[in-house]
């Protein structure tokens, strides 16, 4: 129970402020400003950031919650870093500019409308603007990329079809000559003019199968002329007229400073006191260390 007593006693605030009223007093006072001057420091030296916002409507069949995930992938925002020779101006490597670039874009979109917008901030007004716009028309040339590359292999298949069948063809062709002069080409011969006429079938079909795969090419090439549009911008982006608020004010930065010197100036005492149980800290010069005496006599004192 003594013990019991004499531990209750030792940990009573009015004992611990008063043994480490140094902390309590630098917690209180010189901790909050020491803080609040820094972190006023860095806000006064922050360098003023701007806004630019890009709204657009996306025509493509993705969902717009992938078409934000794209908007902020290294398919779209590498081409948009080489456009504006990013790697030069932010004096770093391709793959920083990407991280760099991501971490200056919001992307977002409005449920009602469907609309997406892209937000860039940045110290640089030009850059903020130049990269919102760019990062939309980034996203367009990769979906015609997509679209373009499918549209170059049915191209591609096309053109040996055609290939193969004009070979067909021509070779379908020798054959039938072959036959006519041999046999003639108004024969009366019964098989003889079956024979003429299943050379004569398989010369035109290989000849119709040539002529459609022509037909394809000049499609396919139509669609590579105009492969389509995925993007129309509904809102060119704009460079803010003014700065943009930084995410830590002043209000912050006193209220932080303040909280935090109170929490030092509440818990430190009592994290000494458990470190340093028998330093007797009243502030008093020469003084005898605290003993268990000296504890008896204090708690002697108290009411019980």
């Amino acid at each position: 129970m003594a013990k019991k007593k004499r531990l209750a006693g030792r940990f009573l605030p009015s004992r611990v402020y008063a043994r480490w009223k140094w902390t309590v007093r630098f917690g209180l006072s010189a901790l909050p400003l020491i803080l609040f001057l820094s972190g006023a420091t860095t806000l006064y030296l922050s360098q003023a950031r701007y806004r630019s916002t890009a709204v657009f409507e996306y025509l493509g069949s993705r969902p717009a919650g992938e078409v934000t995930g794209l908007l902020k992938s290294w398919n779209v925002v590498k081409p948009a870093v080489s456009s504006l020779d990013l790697v030069q101006r932010f004096t770093v490597d391709s793959e920083t500019a990407v991280g760099i670039v991501d971490g200056l874009t919001e992307t977002s979109v409005d449920a009602a409308s469907g609309l997406i917008r892209v937000e860039v901030t940045h110290t640089d007004k030009e850059i903020a603007r130049d990269l919102a716009a760019t990062l939309v028309s980034s996203l367009d040339d990769y979906e015609k990329s997509l679209v373009t590359a499918g549209i170059r292999k049915r191209l591609e298949l096309a053109e040996n079809e055609l290939t193969a069948a004009e070979d067909e063809a021509e070779q379908k062709q020798e054959a039938l000559a072959r036959l006519i002069a041999l046999r003639g080409n108004d024969t009366q011969d019964p098989v003889a003019r079956l024979d003429l006429d299943a050379a004569r079938v398989s010369w035109e079909h290989a000849r119709t199968s040539a002529l459609d795969a022509g037909s394809r090419i000049a499609a396919h090439q139509r669609e590579l002329a105009n492969p389509g549009k995925w993007v129309v911008m509904h809102t060119p982006p704009v460079i803010s007229s003014k700065a943009v608020t930084p995410e830590k004010s002043w209000t912050y930065f006193i209220l932080s400073a303040i909280g935090t010197g109170l929490a030092f100036a509440l818990v430190i005492p009592y994290l000494l006191e458990l470190a340093f149980p028998r330093v007797y800290r009243p502030g008093r010069k020469g003084q005898e260390p605290w003993t268990d005496e000296i504890e008896a006599a204090e708690l002697a004192r108290q009411p019980a």
